[in-house]
């Protein structure tokens, strides 16, 4: 019994000593108050934008409540010690934080935490309180995308016993210390994020030494130098990104060792030399980025042999050769961009087992062939593009096989592109059979196809959004996109016929170019019932007649539109004046009539009007008073029309963009035109963009400087002198007021137009001499005053020692160089003109005008410059180069650009 006693007592005390030892200790007091000081100070449930409501408001269970709901230690967020119950852990990532943090924050009086994350909060820019240096216990220190500035503080190095920090994307520099010196006191580093993390200075040798390092991202640091190459070496490393730091020098080793390597990025670094044929010997990588690097060489097949690789980005760089076969042994891979290099070959058949990609691009490259018939073995692909290539032959049916489509899941397809290629033939039935719901962007452009196997055209992707079929060879009706399409572009085909009705009911369309085909009759009048959604229409260069549709709705979202090069009749249309986003109007070359159109000059945005060769006629009446007339207006062409009286000398007054500097910065049209596109987001870039032709040689160039002001009245009746109010347009580069009746002598004042660079006064009835201030137009490059009845030297300073005979023919009381007539009696008066003189200048009307012509013009849909205005110039070479050098920026056939899947 005694016996018995004793051993229920043993397990008794034994069980009370259990629940003793299983009950964790409360944090202490000073701790919890310390806590509940920082959230009073800083949360704003209010304010929070967080996605994960949970982790949002973690805060929320911070109570000064009794009993375990005020127990610090069993709060969101917080960990403690389980024997001492001090708190050591805080993990406030994304909870609402806001507002500046100094050195007198309670958080800090928490010196015994050894790990904190402050991450995805706002701190207002304030800089990191020095001190972060009390919590000397600190393991791991997260504060990345937290709205810090500034320099890192100094006490930060004092954190050493730190194997984990993240400052990333913030607004921080760390130079004064630098990099170096953070990475001689924080010996202990596992993982290191400085990305955005401004430094100065190369990265230190001493990072070899960091032996415990599995992480070190460095993007976007401006780092210079070299990369150690020793820093391949560290055993430990698993991931090492150094992206996106344009002078840093990096050579990437022979590895000829085991590691543990998983994610390599050096994108957008200075790489030298060529990928090694070892990289196949990291086994364990799963990301290789390395784009826009300056790579040379050829792919080494052992890349074939990185068996857990699932990202491989190589774009951008000088890579040769064919595309390894090997490659398709990477049957985890779901991203392979080799877009932008000079890889030559067939696209190989054994890339087409890559079933998980969800992004394949190979555009811009050299490759040939066809496209392999085995393409439908990419079952997750999101995004096809291998536009910009020589490939040729007609489009596989399997790349839509429809009898698979099921099982091969390519209903997720949102994007194809085939692009620049040499695809030729009719776009096959199977294709437009297919039920694909998520395919948004179709783009075609570039190739050779000739239209559809039958007629009306039946689209049935009810997600369209682009449908690009511009240059080709497409014959027959206009096929009618889908309801819900944005853009529709099929310019420059062999379409015939007229434009439907049902074009009418697109309701969301954006951007509609028609341009450059066969189409003809009359414009349906409810096409205007799309001015409410539509930006851009460009249907120049067709056959259309009749009038212009009047604008029947009350809203306009029109900002450019292109009727030019047809047959159009009649007066302007009613309802322009409600088109206030209006800035581009190109009415050219049709049979439009009617007087100067006044009542467009209350257009607030209109920058570039353009009526040539029409039949409008009269004389351009002063405008009223106190009313805004055109203030916008940089470029008006009203050539080869039948105006007449006098210029428009009040008018001149009035063009305010053509007195003043833009004070902004220097900006390309379509830049303003079109931010509303789609396609100015990662997909590629939208640019404006313009054609000289010069004596039937065609030449691209995209963008035309937003600053270029011209004025053309060439080719009308006008008569009486040239007001000298024309001085005050300083920022006018182009003048041009041949073939008219114009009398009286130069002004002196267009010595006041500074910035002129061609001036075109031929074909009138011009007296007296050429003004010797004229010399002071320095910018000059081009000047034509033949075929007047201009009389005296001519002056020979400056730019006026460039111009040839051709610029003073016909005026025979003109002397001096470069004319063979030499300076005698000045007293002479000019003979009248003579008949010869009449009939050459009436041969001449159409010369200036249909040298210089204006069009929108969409170009590179979903790859690089896609709107623009069209300039023609086939006229002499000098005003072609100075066209081109000063107000236009050459067409780069690989514009650059960065593409993601969403």
């Amino acid at each position: 019994v005694v016996v018995s006693l004793i051993l229920a007592h043993t397990v008794s005390s034994a069980d009370t000593d259990t629940r003793v030892t299983l009950r964790k200790p409360k944090c202490r007091e000073d701790e919890r108050s310390a806590l509940l000081e920082f959230k009073r100070a800083f949360f704003r449930k209010s304010l929070c934008v967080s996605d994960d409501e949970l982790m949002a408001l973690k805060l929320e269970s911070w109570r000064a409540a009794e009993g375990e709901a005020g127990d610090c230690c069993a709060w969101d967020g917080v960990e403690c010690d389980e024997e001492t119950g001090r708190v050591v852990g805080l993990d406030l990532e994304n909870s609402c934080l806001h507002g500046p943090i100094g050195s007198n924050a309670s958080l800090f009086r928490l010196v015994r935490l050894q790990r904190l994350n402050l991450a995805a909060n706002d701190f207002k820019l304030s800089r990191i309180p020095s001190a972060i240096g009390n919590l000397q216990e600190l393991t791991s220190l997260v504060l990345f995308d937290s709205s810090f500035r500034g320099q890192i503080p100094r006490e930060v190095l004092n954190l050493t016993n730190l194997s984990f920090l993240d400052l990333s994307y913030n607004a921080l520099e760390l130079k004064t210390p630098g990099i170096e010196n953070l990475v001689r006191s924080l010996t202990k580093m596992e993982g290191l994020n400085l990305s955005q993390v401004l430094t100065s200075g190369p990265l230190p040798e001493a990072l070899a030494d960091l032996s415990n390092l599995t992480s070190l991202v460095l993007a976007n640091c401006t780092l210079q130098g070299e990369l150690p190459t020793a820093t391949f070496e560290l055993t430990r490393l698993e991931t090492l990104d150094v992206s996106l730091n344009k002078n840093l020098s990096v050579r990437v080793p022979e590895f000829h060792w085991s590691s543990p390597l998983k994610s390599l990025s050096l994108s957008w670094t200075r790489c030298s030399g060529q990928l090694p044929g070892s990289l196949g010997n990291l086994s364990s990588l799963i990301e290789l980025k390395i784009a826009s690097c300056g790579l040379s060489g050829v792919i080494p097949s052992s890349v074939g042999e990185l068996a857990q690789l699932y990202t491989l980005d190589l774009s951008e760089n000088q890579l040769r050769g064919e595309i390894p076969p090997s490659l398709g042994k990477l049957v985890g891979l779901t991203y392979l961009d080799l877009s932008s290099n000079q890889l030559s070959g067939e696209i190989p058949s054994a890339l087409m087992s890559l079933a998980e990609v969800t992004l394949f691009d190979l555009s811009y490259n050299r490759l040939t062939g066809q496209i392999p018939s085995q393409i439908s073995g990419l079952t997750g692909v999101l995004k096809l593009d291998l536009s910009y290539n020589r490939l040729e032959g007609p489009l596989p049916r399997t790349i839509f096989d429809l009898k698979n489509l099921n099982k091969l899941t390519l209903d997720t397809l949102e994007w194809i592109d085939l692009s620049f290629n040499g695809i030729s033939g009719q776009v096959p039935q199977w294709l437009l059979n297919v039920s694909t719901e998520n395919l948004a962007h179709l783009n075609l452009s570039k190739n050779s196809l000739t239209g559809f196997p039958s007629y009306p055209v039946e689209f049935k992707w009810a997600n369209l959004q682009t449908l690009d079929l511009r240059y080709n060879g497409m014959e027959g009706p206009l096929p009618i996109p889908p309801r819900d399409i944005l853009f529709y572009l099929a310019s420059n085909n062999k379409l015939t016929g007229e434009i439907p009705p049902m074009m009418c009911q697109l309701s969301s369309i954006q951007i509609l170019d028609l341009a450059k085909n066969e189409l003809s009759g009359v414009l349906p009048s409810c096409l205007s019932n799309l001015s409410d959604t539509l930006l851009t229409l460009s249907l120049h260069g067709n056959g259309f007649n009749g009038r212009i549709p009047p604008l029947q709705k009350e809203a306009c979202e029109l900002k450019m539109i292109d009727l030019s090069d047809n047959q159009l009749q009649g007066p302007l249309p009613r309802g322009l004046g409600k088109c206030v986003e209006l800035e581009f109007l190109n009415l050219g070359n049709n049979r439009i009539v009617g007087t100067f159109p006044s009542g467009l000059g209350s257009l607030p945005n209109l920058k570039v009007l353009i009526l040539h060769s029409n039949r409008f006629h009269g004389a351009i009446t002063e405008p009223q008073r106190n009313h805004h007339h055109f203030p916008k207006l940089h470029i008006i062409d009203l050539s080869m029309n039948n105006f007449s009286g006098g210029l428009p000398s009040k008018y001149f007054d009035s063009w305010n963009a053509m007195k003043f500097e833009e004070t902004e910065e220097v900006v390309y049209y379509a830049d303003r035109m079109v931010q509303y596109a789609w396609f100015t987001s990662s997909y590629g870039d939208y640019d404006y963009s313009f054609m000289i032709l010069n004596k039937g040689i065609e030449m691209e160039y995209n963008k035309i400087l937003e600053y270029l002001t011209v004025i053309d009245l060439s080719g009308n009746g006008f008569v009486g002198e040239i007001p000298s109010s024309i001085g005050s347009l300083k920022e006018l580069h182009l003048l041009n007021l041949s073939n008219n009746a114009i009398t009286g002598s130069i002004p002196s004042s267009l010595a006041d137009l500074t910035k002129l660079e061609a001036l075109d006064l031929s074909s009138n009835e011009l007296t007296g001499k050429i003004p010797p201030a004229l010399t002071q137009l320095t910018s000059l490059s081009f000047f034509n005053a033949s075929r007047n009845r201009l009389a005296g030297p001519i002056p020979r300073e400056k730019q006026f020692n460039t111009f040839e005979n051709s610029s003073y023919g016909g005026n025979l009381g003109l002397c001096g160089p470069p004319l063979t007539k030499k300076c005698g009696n000045l007293e002479a008066p000019p003979p009248p003109p003579s008949d010869d003189d009449v009939l050459v200048k009436e041969d001449s009307r159409t010369s200036w005008i249909e040298e210089l012509d204006w069009k929108i013009v969409l170009m590179g849909f979903a790859s690089g410059s896609v709107v623009g205005a069209v300039v023609g110039l086939n006229y002499t070479t000098g005003i072609q180069h100075w066209f081109v050098d000063k107000y236009c920026r050459g067409k780069q056939r690989r514009p650059s650009h960065r593409r993601r899947v969403a």
